[in-house]
C-alpha cells in the first residue's frame, strides 16, 4: 500500500533539493570573494555580526519549507476513519476508446475530452458499485482494476487520454476480452462493460467478443461517439498546433466515423443497450436507469477503512518555514 495519495507529486523533491545545492553554491562563491578581497578574517570582523548564521537559517527555512510542501502535494495518508457505504452489486468497467480518432472534432473541444467529461458523471452517479477503468487502442489495458472507491477511479479517468495506449488501431474486440478476464472474479452477480468509441474497429472481431461475455453474463452498454457522416482526423505537433490532417496510403484525407451498426449488435448479443453520445449528455441519465434496472438485490451495507489524506499538517509547516524565512534579516535588527 502507498502512504501517499499521490506518490506521483514527489517529483517536486527536486525543488528543496535544487534550493540546498543552489545554497552551497552561493556559499562557496562567497567565500572565493572574500579570498580575492584580502584578509578574510579582517572582512569578518567588518561583518554585520552573525551574518553567516542568519544565512544558514534563511537558506535552512527556505529548504524545509519546499520540503514540507512537496510532502504535502503528495498527499501523506495518516490515520483513518470508518465509512458506511450501500454496496449496489454492480460491478462495472469503463472502457474509454484512445485511439488517434478520439480526435476528432465533431464534439467540442474533441471527442476524447467530450468522452471524459460523460464518463466523469456516469462514475460519480455509480457510487456503491465497484467501478474499473480500461483504455484501448491497438490493444487494451486495465488502468484501475475494479474498486468501490469511485474518486480513485476518476483520478485514473482524468489521467487517461489519447496515446495512452501507444499501439494504434481501435481494438474494441479486445477491449471486451480484458473486461471478461477482470470480471470472472468478482462478487457480483450483476457484471456490466460501458464502452465508449467511435466503433471503428481494426481486426479485432468485437462480435466474437461479445458471443464469449454472453458465457459471464457480462452485459455491454455501447456509447457511440461520432457521427455517422464522419469527422477528419486533425494530426498535431509537439506544441499542441494543428498540421493538418490524417490521410491514407492515396493521400486522402481519412474520415472517422460512428460505427453504430457493430456497437448495437454487441449490445444486443449481450443484453445491453445502445446509446449515442449527444452535447448535452442526456443519455448518461438513461445509461444510469438502465444500469440500476439490473440491479434486483437489497443494497448491502458495508464498513471500510478510508485513509486520510493529511496534506493540511505538512502544507502548515511548509508555509511556517517559508514565512519565519522571509522574516529573518540578513543584516540583523537595527537597534531601536
Amino acid at each position: 500500500m502507498s502512504y501517499f495519495a499521490y506518490p506521483s507529486m514527489f517529483v517536486w523533491l527536486f525543488a528543496p533539493l535544487g534550493a540546498f545545492v543552489l545554497g552551497l553554491w552561493a556559499l562557496q562563491q562567497r567565500k572565493r570573494l572574500l579570498r580575492q578581497w584580502g584578509d578574510t578574517g579582517i572582512l569578518h570582523r567588518l561583518l554585520p555580526p552573525g551574518l553567516s548564521h542568519r544565512r544558514r537559517w534563511i537558506g535552512f527555512c527556505r529548504v524545509a519549507g519546499l520540503l514540507c510542501l512537496a510532502i504535502a502535494l503528495a498527499g501523506p495518508l495518516i490515520g483513518s476513519k470508518l465509512v458506511e457505504f450501500h454496496q449496489k452489486g454492480l460491478d462495472v468497467f469503463i472502457a474509454v476508446d484512445t485511439s488517434l480518432s478520439m480526435q476528432a472534432q465533431d464534439f467540442q473541444p474533441n471527442r476524447m475530452a467530450h468522452a471524459k467529461l460523460l464518463l466523469g458523471q456516469l462514475i460519480e452517479r455509480l457510487a456503491g458499485s465497484r467501478v474499473g477503468v480500461i483504455a484501448f487502442a491497438g490493444k487494451a489495458s486495465v488502468q484501475c482494476p475494479l474498486t468501490i472507491d469511485t474518486s480513485a477511479a476518476r483520478q485514473i479517468l482524468d489521467t487517461i487520454d489519447v496515446g495512452t495506449i501507444p499501439m494504434p488501431g481501435t481494438a474494441i474486440g479486445e477491449a471486451i476480452r480484458v473486461a471478461i478476464r477482470g470480471l470472472k472474479a468478482g462478487e457480483s452477480n450483476h457484471r456490466l462493460l460501458v464502452l465508449l468509441t467511435d466503433g471503428e474497429d481494426h481486426h479485432s472481431d468485437p462480435v466474437a467478443a461479445a458471443k464469449e461475455a454472453v458465457g459471464l453474463g457480462l452485459k455491454i452498454f455501447p456509447v457511440g461517439i461520432g457521427t455517422p457522416q464522419g469527422e477528419p482526423i486533425p494530426v498535431f505537433d509537439d506544441q499542441g498546433h494543428r498540421t493538418g490532417y490524417k490521410r491514407d496510403k492515396s493521400g486522402e484525407v481519412v474520415m472517422s466515423k460512428l460505427d453504430e451498426q457493430t456497437l448495437m449488435q454487441v449490445a444486443q448479443l449481450t443484453g445491453g443497450h445502445y446509446f449515442r453520445a449527444t452535447a448535452t449528455g442526456a443519455e448518461i441519465d438513461d445509461l444510469v436507469r438502465s444500469l440500476e434496472a439490473l440491479q434486483q438485490d437489497k443494497q448491502k451495507s458495508k464498513l471500510f477503512n478510508r485513509y486520510e489524506n493529511r496534506y493540511q499538517w505538512p502544507l502548515a509547516l511548509g508555509i511556517l518555514f517559508l514565512f519565519i524565512g522571509l522574516l529573518i534579516p540578513e543584516r540583523g535588527w537595527k537597534p531601536s
